[in-house]
């Protein structure tokens, strides 16, 4: 499950109703005290409850609010469609109807005056209000079969024993008797009554929610360092192939306990028949997570690491996410996580807190994890892409939060004082821009100038004569550097993928201009299709016994060309995000190309023009 969007309202500063988009990667960024870590407490308390970092009372309540009850909503998508809940019948929600009119799982939670022990839990749906429907899911089976009775309704051909079987007769035989179902978005209580059985499967999917506070503790085994081996146990445990084997264990463990107990009670009954037979043997479901709790990192020194400094602190932090982005591989059935991090860059050196964006970045590219940061740091906004940045601002006295747009870049820049990377003292030095699509555009151009013939190449990295620079997707820092580059009339060179007719389009416009710019568009399908199949197969491990595409047909590279290859990629099994693929293309890929596979591809020529070009305008 991932969760599509936020619903907060009368909590701390969100004294209104407030909905907030989440990405793959979701970063919050606004000024001190503008709710940014609110939204963190929030998820906190919503997924974990009493377990929550965050606490809640009374006093969260907005000021000024006239209700006494805070709310707090999470739309998901990529939800189970169909649970267990009774007889080992699967129930889909949908069949079900609770899915809201998008036909996405809305869950809220209602905490009257601030108390998380009267938690009202509700599911927003559409959802038949006919007066015999709109109560089927709060009726026990018996009561299921009473409304069956009354209505007429035959269960002869129903398993009597599953309740959602006769919920779908009740609903069939209704829809046939009033000519349809009466439709129509209401709140459903489901932590009561029968609704709880359907609650306490869905929590069994729920992602789990890991929050990394920015303040410091000073306990032996701090929270700050524990909690990232806490939420691993948890993955750990979760795994269906631990479940089973936990699960043995439970079994093995309960059958002789059982039968020491009931040896026992057979015992008794000798002494007092009556008390004995007022006894029977129960086993509670273990607590896995705290067998493992006493598990610790620890120095050779036995320096307990809440004595250690707070940036080696949170540099184990840091190598944990890191760690976690390269085990990606080896990971199957896991439960979805959500990491949030609440100012990553707290005393970390600036070199550290972009590995630690880079770990980030790459955990958000599998499909089973979320990440969520709050910053105020101009050095992390500007590692962002654009997409993934909300800005939280005051409008008319009210807290609003602004996905990210070409719109609002210039209001984060000034909120966050972001300026241009380019060294101003040698701005004079430079010849020419050259633009690309994107962040991974700019991996690909580096690389590839390193491999065209020597007379071509040019060393992007220090060159000052030039700047590459992206700007379709392009990430904040670097609309802050084209618009401040802009203005400074230099000729510039366009590479765009060929596969959009507006990028054609500006080509064209770029090519008729009187400053001696170039503008061009690539003749294959897009920068993904310059790697070789042969390539593609060694640096992705689930295409090492898989063609990718059969070249032993004469056509093989016409059809290459048009390809949408990252595309093709996932759908053979990878499980990365297309994101993922193309980075892992542009860099891993290209580092292994030769001349010789570009010429294969029948790309040397259209490159060395591009470099050609490049090099006689910095002449």
């Amino acid at each position: 499950m991932r969760i599509k969007q936020l619903i907060i309202e009368n909590f701390r500063i969100f004294d209104k109703k407030i909905v907030i988009d989440f990405d793959n990667l979701t970063a919050f960024i606004g000024k001190n005290d503008i709710g940014k870590t609110t939204v963190l407490e929030a998820l906190d308390i919503f997924f974990n409850g009493k377990n929550a970092q965050a606490k809640m009372d009374k006093d969260d309540l907005s000021k000024g609010s006239d209700s006494q009850e805070i709310t707090i909503g999470v739309v998901f998508e990529n939800f189970p469609e169909d649970l267990i809940i009774d007889a080992d019948v699967p129930v889909s929600l949908k069949e079900e109807y609770l899915l809201n009119k998008e036909g996405l799982l809305e869950i809220y939670k209602v905490y009257p005056n601030g108390d998380i022990g009267k938690e009202k839990t509700c599911i927003k749906a559409r959802h038949p209000v006919n007066d015999d429907l709109k109560d089927l899911l709060t009726l026990k089976i018996n009561e299921l079969k009473e409304r069956a009775k009354k209505l007429r309704i035959d269960l002869s051909e129903e398993d009597k024993r599953v309740a959602s079987r006769i919920r779908r007769a009740i609903r069939n035989a209704v829809e046939r008797r009033d000519g349809k179902l009466e439709l129509e978005e209401i709140e459903i209580l489901i932590n009561e009554k029968e609704c709880k059985k359907i609650w306490d499967r869905l929590k069994d999917y729920l992602p789990l929610y890991a929050l990394f506070k920015s303040d410091r503790q000073n306990l032996d085994q701090d929270d700050e360092v524990q909690d990232p081996i806490k939420f691993s146990i948890k993955k750990i445990l979760r795994t269906e192939e631990m479940q089973k084997k936990l699960e043995e264990i439970r079994k093995k463990v309960e059958s002789e306990i059982t039968e020491i107990a009931n040896r026992t009670i057979e015992k008794l009954s000798e002494m007092n028949p009556e008390v004995a037979q007022e006894l029977k043997p129960k086993m509670s479901k273990p607590k896995w997570e705290s067998v493992f709790k006493g598990i610790t990192i620890s120095s050779e020194r036995e320096i307990p690491l809440n004595k250690r400094g707070s940036g080696v602190r949170r540099l184990i932090l840091l190598n944990f996410f890191r760690a976690e982005a390269e085990k990606k591989k080896e990971e199957g059935n896991i439960p979805n996580i959500i990491y949030a991090f609440e100012e990553p860059e707290t005393s970390q050196h600036p070199k550290y807190q972009k590995k630690l964006i880079e770990a980030f970045l790459k955990l958000s590219e599998r499909e089973d994890t979320q990440i969520i940061l709050t910053t105020h740091s101009p050095g992390i906004a500007g590692l962002l892409p654009i997409e993934s940045l909300r800005f939280l601002c005051k409008e008319n006295g009210s807290v609003v939060v602004k996905k990210g747009s070409e719109e609002i870049l210039q209001k984060i820049a000034k909120s966050l004082g972001i300026l241009p990377s380019v060294d101003k003292s040698k701005i004079d030095s430079l010849k020419l821009i050259v633009c690309v699509e994107g962040p991974t555009d700019v991996d690909f151009f580096k690389r590839l100038a390193t491999i065209v013939d020597k007379d071509l190449r040019i060393d992007f990295e220090n060159d000052q004569r030039i700047v590459i620079i992206p700007l379709g997707g392009s990430d904040l820092k670097h609309w802050v550097d084209n618009h401040y580059l802009r203005k400074l009339g230099l000729p510039e060179v366009h590479i765009y993928d060929g596969d959009r007719k507006d990028y054609r389009k500006i080509a064209e416009k770029i090519e008729n201009r009187d400053d001696k710019s170039r503008g061009f568009t690539t003749e294959k399908r897009a920068i993904e299709n310059y790697v070789h199949p042969q390539i593609i197969e060694e640096i992705f491990e689930e295409l090492k016994s898989v063609s990718i595409i059969d070249r032993t047909q004469h056509n093989w590279l016409a059809a290459w060309d048009k390809w949408n290859v990252p595309n093709k990629i996932k759908n053979r099994g990878v499980k990365l995000r297309e994101k993922g693929i193309k980075e892992k293309l542009c860099t891993e890929g290209i580092d292994k190309m030769t001349p010789e596979l570009f010429k294969e591809l029948g790309a040397w020529d259209e490159i060395s023009r591009w470099f050609r070009t490049m090099r006689k305008l910095l002449e």
